[in-house]
């Protein structure tokens, strides 16, 4: 629920187009300075990023803690943050963001976003 929350705040806060929103739906995130300020937006709100540190490896662990044991999850986060890391925090944090969606912490991530959708949906709200 924090997430969506968080991703509609960032999308007023940012003054993110309407046309990106069915792109986010899908996992889609162009490369686009104003797509990099949404994703550090949503993950500076949902406490999960530090401009010094990358992801907070810790906090996506408890997070995934039942589906995967340590060794699987910090490896992955821990890679994306060195592989991404720059001085602009947005493109460092956009880039970091896509890494760990190709990864299975990715996969985890996506199939909450998606059962999230399911019952907004179901429930009839948008």
């Amino acid at each position: 629920d924090d997430f969506f929350q968080m991703s509609e705040r960032c999308m007023r806060l940012e003054k993110v187009p309407d046309r990106y929103k069915a792109q986010f739906t899908e996992f889609q995130f162009p490369n686009d300075p104003i797509v990099h300020k949404y994703i550090l937006c949503v993950n500076r709100e949902l406490q999960i990023w530090d401009n010094n540190q990358g992801f907070d490896i810790e906090k996506i662990y408890q997070q995934y803690k039942g589906r995967a044991n340590e060794e699987v999850v910090l490896p992955i986060i821990s890679q994306c943050n060195q592989d991404a890391k720059q001085r602009n925090y947005e493109l460092w944090c956009y880039k970091a963001f896509l890494c760990i969606l190709d990864t299975q912490v990715g996969e985890w991530f996506k199939e909450d976003v998606r059962r999230q959708q399911t019952r907004t949906l179901t429930n009839g709200h948008q």
